[in-house]
């Protein structure tokens, strides 16, 4: 059935976007490979992907400014995810409650928020609490003045501290999330 849908998606849209579904599929399905171990299968989150890019090249303005690989990334994996929690676990078949998400938003939220804050445990204490004092997160955002002084250190330490907190906060958003990151 989700077949018939993706073939219906891409018989209305135009030839350019066309063109843009075709050429990124490679991406829906390398993004559909790394959460294959999700409860849903490979050739259905496959769908979902095309179907993500199908939405992604009918919303896709140039003038965005980003590549649209990177703007059909969200949309593939906004469609992943809610397939994979449309999908009962094995604990809600037993309790034989189901639990419908209705906000995609909210998903992308949680998993987002999930896979942020497993970054954040790969950052050193101090690290941690310079990043969290500076972006507010649990706490009022203080600036690096306030948060050396909270914290006993120079205005350089905490300075430094948050530079190599960045860095390290880059190198493994870099990361794709795994399934493991996802459905924690």
């Amino acid at each position: 059935m989700r077949q018939e849908t993706n073939e219906n998606k891409m018989a209305s849209l135009n030839n350019d976007c066309r063109l843009l579904v075709i050429s990124h599929m490679p991406l829906a399905y390398a993004m559909a490979w790394r959460l294959k171990d999700c409860g849903v299968s490979l050739e259905d989150l496959r769908q979902e992907g095309c179907l993500g890019l199908c939405e992604a090249a009918t919303r896709y303005n140039e003038q965005l400014g980003c590549r649209f690989a990177t703007y059909a990334s969200y949309w593939c994996r906004k469609m992943m995810l809610r397939a994979i929690h449309r999908t009962p676990t094995t604990d809600s078949l037993q309790d034989e409650t189901y639990r419908e998400v209705d906000e995609d938003d909210d998903i992308l939220r949680i998993g987002l928020q999930r896979y942020i804050d497993d970054a954040l445990q790969r950052l050193t204490h101090q690290e941690r609490q310079v990043v969290r004092m500076y972006y507010g997160i649990g706490c009022e955002s203080l600036s690096l003045r306030e948060i050396a002084a909270t914290m006993g250190i120079s205005i350089s330490r905490a300075s430094t501290l948050h530079q190599q907190a960045i860095q390290r906060l880059k190198t493994t958003l870099k990361r794709r999330p795994s399934t493991g990151d996802l459905n924690t």
